[in-house]
């Protein structure tokens, strides 16, 4: 093979360039996750918001703009670098289409959110179809790096960053298979009704909300530092839980679920679940930074933050925590107006 014949005669790619190649095959990637209902897929792929614009986003925009942390080549951008336009950007992904956007989940962006299997299926499903689409994206990001990223390096300096990628595929590939399994499973509980089979906890607080999340979440470690996934067997799903942001009577609720067949999670979250309200609070907020990149919050509530208290939340964003355990303290939940009203199990 001669792919990489003269390789380190060539010009180097880039930070721009990277970026730029990067984002165009983000933007390429558009298709609908729905593909348990794939017969009655509508016309068009719509810019769908993973978290509800008008009754979550909206109620924490100014002047249309929410914060979340942008991330770069090389990790996170500048703390500073905070504002994101409700309309057209926040949470906006294109991972369905016009039918599916629509009719999955009418029953809580037209009305209140209400409390029942089917509303909590919803959220749910919309944070597991941003997971599938990040990671299906991620799959031809790391592709295109591989062939292009050790253009103009050395021999030595090529080998090592091939070797660097060819991890970084593995796991990327061990994700979507992962989460592609999860997506299967959950689009069965609703094709056959079985919406029994997943547990959710509603997490309602006194206050409207600060932070907004969707994401999945698939935690190596339990709250007492005990490792639970990622044991040396590569042929093992990792299970996740699931967690989403609505709102209940004008106030901020955090749902999180999970299949009642992943016993790792569900002992995971009984734990979490069976301490104190404070504890709770101090797990969710903590949580929502740690592991989540599609986090978005009220610019108020960003700059009324001491800079220490900024450069600790920035800093929790940035660090790989699944790799290790960490203590749920009140690094975020000090700053949060709110405190948990109820928790409900359905």
């Amino acid at each position: 093979m001669d792919c990489h014949r003269d390789r380190q005669r060539q010009r180097k790619i880039t930070d721009s360039e990277t970026r730029s190649n990067l984002s165009r095959i983000m933007d390429a990637n558009e298709f609908c996750c729905a593909t348990f209902d794939a017969a009655n897929c509508g016309t068009f792929i719509k810019g769908a918001h993973t978290i509800q614009r008008g009754r979550v986003l909206q109620s924490m925009a100014k002047n249309g703009h929410v914060g979340t942390f942008y991330r770069n080549i090389h990790g996170f951008s500048n703390v500073g670098d905070i504002k994101n336009g409700v309309k057209r950007q926040a949470s906006i992904f294109y991972g369905f289409c016009d039918y599916h956007d629509t009719e999955l989940f009418k029953s809580f962006e037209v009305s209140e959110f209400t409390v029942s299997p089917e509303n909590c299926w919803a959220s749910s499903y919309r944070a597991i179809c941003h997971e599938y689409y990040q990671k299906h994206a991620a799959k031809s990001a790391v592709a295109w790096q591989k062939d292009h990223s050790d253009r103009g390096y050395e021999l030595y300096e090529q080998l090592l960053l091939q070797e660097q990628l060819a991890l970084l595929e593995r796991d990327i590939r061990k994700g979507f298979d992962d989460i592609n399994f999860i997506k299967q499973k959950f689009e069965a509980l609703k094709t056959n009704n079985q919406l029994h089979q997943f547990t959710s906890y509603i997490v309602q607080l006194d206050q409207p909300l600060d932070i907004a999340v969707c994401a999945t979440v698939s935690p190596y470690y339990d709250i007492n530092g005990v490792k639970i996934q990622n044991l040396g067997d590569p042929y093992i799903n990792f299970q996740h839980f699931f967690i989403s942001t609505v709102t209940l009577q004008g106030n901020a609720a955090y749902l999180i679920a999970h299949l009642n067949e992943h016993s790792i999670i569900k002992d995971y979250l009984r734990d979490v679940f069976s301490r104190d309200n404070p504890f709770i609070l101090d797990w969710l907020t903590k949580s929502i930074f740690a592991y989540s990149e599609n986090t978005y919050f009220r610019l108020d509530w960003w700059s009324s933050l001491d800079p220490q208290r900024q450069q600790a939340i920035y800093g929790l964003a940035m660090d790989e925590n699944y790799t290790r355990p960490f203590e749920y303290d009140d690094m975020v939940s000090a700053s949060v107006r709110a405190k948990i009203q109820s928790i409900m199990v359905v």
